[in-house]
Formats: C-alpha cells, structure tokens, sequence
C-alpha cells in the first residue's frame, strides 16, 4: 500500500532534531602523517623539537666574529681574519656571531675582503626561530591542509591523532548496476554512492561503500544491522520515498525509532533518519541532485556537529538575472552560474529537479531561497554559496539561451584562451531578454533564417542596442517520417509538433498552409515535445508517423526526411562587451578555423545594427 511521508519537517526543525537525538561522538584514531590531508586533529599538535636546532647560516659566505669588522668602510676595506667558510642551513661554528654573503666579498690575493661590517646575529638563523620544542603547532580541531603535511613533518610529528567517524553507504535497488556494466533498458548505473564517498571523505569521514541490495526488505535489513554495527553513520541509498519499492522506512522502523521522514526542502524532500541502536541511519533520495541536498545539508551538518570541518565554500553577493518562484515553506537549493558582466556580478538560475544532474555539473555555485520567502526578484542582490574558488568567476563567460552541440565544442576551444563557458538553457526570447537586461556576455538564438524573424524575435526587442551577431550552426530542418508523406493523406497521419516559437514549429506551420491543411484537423498536432531527438524517437517508435527535425536526426533514426528549410544558431553579443578580454576571446573561438571545421558549425560573422 502506498504511503507517504510522516511528515514535512522544517529544515531548521530536523537539524534540530537530528543534533539533540545524536550528540558529538569522542571517536578519535591516529593516522600516518601522508594519510592526514583533510582530517581534523583531535587534540593539539607541538613540535617534538626546536627548528632549528642550533644557530645556522641562512646563505653562502663566510661564519665571522662581528667584532673583528668594524671599521670596515668603502674607502678601508677590511680584510677578514679568523673566518670561516659555511654554506645555506650549516651550523654556525661555536665563537662566530654573524655570516658575511659570499655576494658581499671579494677576493684579493686568497683573502676575502668586506667594505661593510657586520652586526652580531646578521644572515643566522637562531635555534628555534621557526619555532621551539613543545610550542603548539596546530590546535585541536584544525582541518590539515596539503600544506601543513611538510611543517609537521618539519617538527618531528610522524602521526596524527584525528577525529574519526566511520560512515558505511548502502546503495539500495534491483535496478542498479555497478560502475563499469552497460545499463539494460531500465536499469540505471549506480552513482549516488560513489558521489557520497568523495564527499564524506573530504569532509574527513572514513567511508566504507557495500555492495548493490536488491529491493528485497530482509536483505535490505541484513545489511543495515551490519552496517550499524560497523560504522558510527549508516546511509542508504534511494529507497526512502512513497513508492511500492521503497522499503527504507519500514526497514529502520523496525530495527530502531524514525526521527524525522520528510524535510521540507527542494529537491531532497523524502529524506529519513532513523536512530538503530543509538547510531544515525539516514536514507536519502535515489534521484542525483536531491542526494547532493541531503549529503550537503543534512549528512554534513551532523559530521559538522561530530567536530569534522565542513567543505570551504565562498559566498558571493551578486544580482538574480530573472525571477524565481519558489513554495512558501519550503527551503529551496537552486544551481546557478555566476559571472561578471560590465562590472556586475549576475547570477542566472539553471533548470530544476532532483534528476537533473547536469544542471549541478554546469553550475559554479547554488542559491538558497529560504522557505519564508515566495520567490526572488529579478535585479534582487543575493548571496550564492560558490562551489569553485571565486577567481574563477572573473574567467567565466555566461551564455543564456538555446543549448546546441556546438556550444559544447565552442567551450572546448575557449578553454584553451583561459576562459570558461556557461550555457544556461533558456529560449530564444530568453536570451534575447538576458542580451537586454545585459545579464549574460552572450546568447545563443536560434531562428529560421528568414529576415521576418530576425526583425520580430530580436530587432524588436533590442530596438536601440548594437549588435554583434556571430553564426555558430547552421541546421537543415524538416519532416521525419516512417514513410512517404502524401499530400492527400496528411490528415490521416499522427504528428509530434515542437514548442511555438521554434525554427520546427515556424518551418511546419508555414508547410501546412502551404499545402492548405487545418491544424485543428491534424492527430498529434498539439503534441509538442521538447528535443529533435525525442521527435525522432516518437516516430521511430510508433508512437507518431511524423514530426519535424533536422535531417542529421533524421538520417541517424533511419527516417524519411522531407527538407523545410534552414535554421540558424547565432551568439548575440552587445557591441559594447566586445572589447572585454573574455567575450574578445569568445568572438575569436567562434570565428576560428579549428571550431568552424566542427561539423555542423558554421563560424561566420557579421556585424548587424
């Protein structure tokens, strides 16, 4: 029977909860140095010795008494007596006080000559000036740095004690496969476990992932009893939503008390904790991103709490591009990219959902809209938790609008300048509106290449701005269908249809005035899909006889092809960014023989008012 969540608990309520029902552990273990990089001390780390041990030289030259060169003068140079020659870091020979740099002497019949004396104490490292025995060198619950490995080992520390928590990660599904096997039809390769691991670890956990568990309760449930027995912090893996294989909840329930099912987050909201046996168990999400939620907001704070050091993330204030809508009650985590743009730093929002792991991947950072708040408005200041170093910011070139192939080859070869692409999926007017309110260096329009469009989809809207236009693909477009296309017969057949305002939907609509057919007459024709491969694959699965795509779609699906026409894909770029060094660059890989030999590219340029 199907069940749905105990309840939707506030984000700040189950952190709560989750901190009173599972107090800071003292779990402490000692790692060789090499193996500490990322892990917390738990307690204060001194030096087992002085460095230096002893007085030493810090260059080249010659160990002397100071007192034997005064006097030494431009016009009385002073030749040195009782010296004696040392190198970088030698110790510093018992009766002399100060090093001459062997750059500050000449040589005049085998005797070193000075034309400035020395004071006591000049070019030596005293013993101890790095730091002395027993002196603190880290305190507890210090983070160790890559750094901090070459100090300790400098002041004779060979092993650490740390802060240890043991996490063991379940991955639950009969649809899964391990990492390396081609996934069947409805299988999918398993993931989220791998993800958590590289999280946690660099959180400074110890993660043991297990093997794949079938959707089998009692197998799922002699897993877990395991796992608990073996770990401070068990988590599995899908499972702990409301459909008729999610046996997570009725799983832990069993073996312990259920603490929260349910926060009131997007995307994460079928979250479980349960406390087995005074241990955490917490079930996340199968879909990607929402187990990103959880690992982050909710798996972290407890290792936070435990006395780990969360992963270092920068915020930033910068300004929302375009509004965002968003629930009441609901704490919502956002993707986004952040780039600089004249000056601003604006932050454009990619597509929602807990499946869609590549808007994580394409992303610099993410926004947190608070569950008080309703939505965010467009030129609102916001602060986004960056998840790359904030220098990289001043190097990204954000790019709103349609998301095409060769955007993607088009990053490739702007890489090479230094710089990064951000294409953040939107329509044609999309970026047409992003290009107005000057929010992103460049966007990506496709347009059927006829003079009416242009004028109606950008000139219209961008009536008084210069503008540079940069053609980056060019696709020939047309009816796919199983068989011939009779003109007598069209009504009879079943269409898929592309979204209004698509180069597709231009393309077919004129066809069929043409051939003077009633849309309103025509079986699928407000069936609109997103993708020219989705299209493709409605007619190559029967589910539709027809629909409009480009030809190379077409051909690849085996399909008949009638050709429709032309569209183009072209960067529009404000003429006043054109001198920034970044969209200069952009401009120069988009014009360049080696991405215009990219099939299906088209890097040609001209300058439009």
């Amino acid at each position: 029977m199907s069940r749905r969540y105990l309840n939707l608990t506030p984000l700040p309520e189950a952190l709560a909860a989750m901190r009173q029902a599972f107090p800071p552990r003292d779990h402490v273990e000692t790692v060789p140095l090499r193996q500490a990089v990322g892990r917390v001390t738990a307690e204060p780390l001194y030096a087992e010795y002085s460095v230096p041990t002893a007085d030493i030289a810090k260059f080249d030259g010659y160990a002397v008494k100071s007192g034997d060169t005064l006097g030494a003068q431009d016009q009385r140079p002073l030749p040195l007596a009782g010296y004696a020659r040392i190198n970088t870091g030698e110790v510093l020979p018992v009766s002399f006080d100060a090093v001459v740099m062997i750059e500050d002497t000449w040589d005049e019949e085998g005797i070193p000559r000075i034309r400035k004396s020395a004071a006591s104490g000049q070019h030596v490292r005293r013993a101890g000036e790095d730091i002395r025995a027993g002196e603190l060198v880290l305190s507890k619950g210090h983070r160790i740095r890559p750094f901090d490995i070459g100090a300790l080992a400098t002041y004779g520390i060979t092993g650490v004690r740390v802060r240890s928590v043991r996490v063991g990660i379940v991955p639950t599904g009969s649809d899964l496969v391990p990492l390396g096997v081609a996934p069947a039809p409805g299988q999918t390769i398993e993931t989220n476990t791998l993800m958590a691991e590289a999280y946690l670890t660099r959180i400074g956990a110890t993660c043991r992932r297990y093997e794949i568990v079938p959707d089998d309760p009692d197998m799922i449930r002699e897993v877990v009893e395991k796992a608990v027995a073996e770990n401070d912090l068990v988590i599995l893996s899908a499972g702990s939503s409301a459909g008729t294989r999610d046996f997570a909840r009725d799983v832990v329930g069993a073996l312990g008390e259920i603490v929260f099912h349910g926060i009131a987050v997007r995307p994460g909201k079928p979250v479980l904790l349960a406390n087995v046996g005074g241990k955490p168990v917490l079930g996340m999400p199968g879909y990607p991103v929402a187990a990103q939620t959880v690992l982050r907001e909710v798996a972290g704070n407890l290792l936070a709490w435990w006395g780990l050091s969360p992963l270092p993330g920068e915020e930033l204030a910068v300004r929302l591009s375009k509004r965002l809508a968003s629930d009441l009650g609901f704490d919502e985590f956002v993707p986004v990219s952040v780039g600089r743009v004249d000056g601003t730093c604006w932050v454009t929002p990619h597509p929602r959902g807990g499946g869609i792991q590549m808007a994580v991947v394409r992303a610099n950072g993410y926004l947190h809209i608070p569950a008080a708040r309703e939505g965010i408005e467009a030129g609102e200041e916001v602060r986004v938790r960056l998840t790359v170093p904030s220098a990289s910011i001043a190097r990204t070139l954000v790019c709103v609008g349609e998301r095409i192939p060769a955007l993607n080859e088009l990053g490739n070869r702007l890489s090479d300048a230094g710089y990064l692409l951000h294409c953040c999926n939107a329509s044609t007017m999309g970026g047409v509106l992003a290009v107005r309110a000057k929010t992103c260096h460049a966007a990506s329009v496709a347009l059927p290449e006829t003079e009416a469009a242009w004028n109606d989809r950008v000139l219209r809207y961008l009536p008084d701005v210069d503008l540079l236009r940069v053609q980056i693909a060019r696709t020939e477009l047309g009816i796919a269908s199983a068989g011939d296309l009779d003109a007598g017969s069209l009504e009879s057949l079943r269409f898929v249809n592309r979204p209004k305002g698509t180069a597709a939907r231009v393309f077919f609509d004129a066809w069929l005035d043409r051939q003077g057919i009633d849309t309103g007459r025509l079986a699928g024709y407000e069936h609109e899909v997103r993708t020219p491969g989705a299209v493709a694959a409605a007619v190559g699965n029967g589910f539709a006889d027809a629909g409009v795509c480009p030809a190379r779609t077409a051909e690849e699906a085996g399909l008949r092809f009638t050709p429709l026409g032309y569209e183009s894909c072209d960067l529009l770029i404000r003429q006043e960014l054109a001198a920034d060094d970044g969209v200069a660059s952009l401009i120069r890989a988009a014009r360049s023989p080696e991405f215009r030999a990219y099939p299906g590219s088209a890097g040609k340029g001209r300058n439009l008012a």
